[in-house]
């Protein structure tokens, strides 16, 4: 699924109606280049499960991890730019991990360990303003189903 994005309003948007769908044991993997948004949506993602966290949204860079407990459920955030290799096994199923600097190889990886939905977002800059988003949804038919009507 591929939504450009060509402002913060329409990327709220789409965080509200993703953290609208989101269960709470989803693996999103985020990819893209320095100031790509990565951490924008981040925020927007995490503000929009639970508005009163907002604030405590940053990049994990140097601290690897930033957990965020969410009136909803916990959401850990990792940045593996400066990480190969992370140790998942605490996190994944315990809430909802957001992963920065993901890779396909990370993908392929997560998706043949586990059950868990895996939501491969690449972020690619159009221009300044505009951002596309192309998403692939492995064992997330009901997310892409529930975007999918506000985005069709």
């Amino acid at each position: 699924m591929k939504i450009q994005i060509d402002s913060l309003k329409k990327l709220r948007q789409l965080t509200d109606r993703f953290a609208n769908c989101l269960k709470g044991n989803e693996i999103i993997l985020l990819q893209g280049n320095l100031a790509a948004g990565k951490t924008t949506f981040t925020r927007y993602l995490v503000s929009s499960i639970d508005p009163s966290v907002e604030d405590e949204v940053n990049s994990p860079t140097f601290s690897i991890m930033n957990e965020y407990e969410t009136s909803k459920f916990p959401v850990y955030h990792i940045d593996l730019y400066r990480v190969k290799d992370f140790d998942f096994t605490d996190v994944l199923g315990n809430g909802v991990v957001i992963v920065e600097w993901a890779d396909e190889e990370l993908k392929n990886e997560l998706s043949q360990y586990t059950d868990l939905p895996v939501i491969f977002i690449k972020i690619s800059v159009e221009n300044n303003e505009t951002r596309l988003f192309d998403i692939d949804f492995i064992n997330a038919d009901y997310l892409k189903e529930c975007i999918s009507t506000f985005y069709s």
